[in-house]
């Protein structure tokens, strides 16, 4: 990381989106700032084309593009598409970087009834919608990515369920939190209920409760970490994870002594080709497939813990 500073290097990385968030990921450990845009975004990227552009101090570029080929490669052995890359570079002042994230970051409706909105685009709100409060940070998610529409729809519909079997305060966890997006839309669908975010990026977890805060959210915890930070004792109805596959498969022996019985999991983050893997996993743990959505190149899972006997 770098101090902070008027002038910045921007580096355009165009690839094929099945590697895109991967490269946002590596990308975002040395840039100070992350843009994703791909056909899941708000605007859209060239037509099978995925656009990740970090703004970095040029002092770190060469760390940056190394980082960028190493991945690159480790992505071609495992026969995940990011070939052909095309890299663009320029130089951007701080101010127009921020008016870079206001053309490209706008009001926007995901799933039934949320509206995900910055602080420079209002929307249009009518009586029904429950409104997300976001202005970007360096964290992931602000509902423009596939990845995190796939949770919004899936817990948004997990609500009406519970609601059916007299459930309206889970008890809920978000692992791998960013910028808390999930956590503030959980807290919409059941304001009673309890939760808690982990992220192990603590840049993150300062954005989440930045986030929190905007939008008079006090009952979700937040901690730095993984989910040896959640006290051993809680138990959760549900947890939502968007985080990558990798991480998920870690997770598939460890979650069930952190869930109540018959708690769901809905995890993402996973491309189409990882969620057969992961699946096997945690059915492999014990948990049931409920359903599965797709979007895109991505896919999402919602599975079930069933109860004991």
């Amino acid at each position: 990381m770098t101090d902070r500073r008027t002038t910045w290097l921007e580096i355009q990385i165009e690839i094929d989106p099945e590697a895109a968030e991967i490269v946002a990921a590596v990308a975002a450990d040395i840039a100070d700032g992350i843009e994703l845009r791909d056909a899941g975004t708000v605007v859209k990227a060239a037509p099978e084309r995925a656009l990740v552009i970090a703004h970095v101090a040029p002092e770190d570029r060469d760390e940056l593009l190394e980082a960028v080929e190493e991945t690159a490669e480790h992505a071609r052995v495992a026969g995940v598409k990011i070939d052909p890359i095309v890299i663009r570079e320029r130089h951007a002042h701080e101010d127009e970087w921020r008016d870079v994230w206001k053309q490209y970051f706008r009001a926007t409706r995901v799933g039934r009834s949320f509206i995900v909105r910055p602080s420079w685009d209002p929307g249009s709100i009518v009586a029904e919608d429950r409104v997300i409060d976001l202005d970007p940070g360096r964290a992931f998610g602000t509902g423009g990515h596939a990845s995190t529409r796939l949770v919004i729809m899936l817990v948004e519909n997990l609500a009406d369920v519970l609601a059916a079997e007299g459930q309206s305060a889970p008890r809920f966890l978000d692992l791998g939190c960013g910028s808390g997006i999930l956590s503030i839309a959980a807290a919409r669908l059941w304001p009673a209920a309890v939760g808690m975010a982990v992220d192990i990026d603590a840049e993150s977890t300062a954005c989440a409760q930045e986030n929190f805060d905007r939008n008079q959210v006090k009952s979700v915890a937040l901690a730095t970490g993984t989910l040896d930070a959640v006290p051993a004792e809680q138990r959760f109805q549900v947890v939502m994870a968007n985080i990558q596959a990798d991480v998920l498969c870690a997770l598939a022996p460890k979650l069930p002594s952190r869930m109540a019985p018959g708690g769901r999991a809905i995890l993402s983050g996973l491309l189409l080709r990882d969620a057969d893997p992961v699946l096997g996993l945690f059915r492999d743990a014990g948990f049931e497939l409920v359903r599965r959505q797709d979007e895109g190149d991505w896919a999402a899972l919602e599975l079930r813990l069933p109860a004991p006997g």
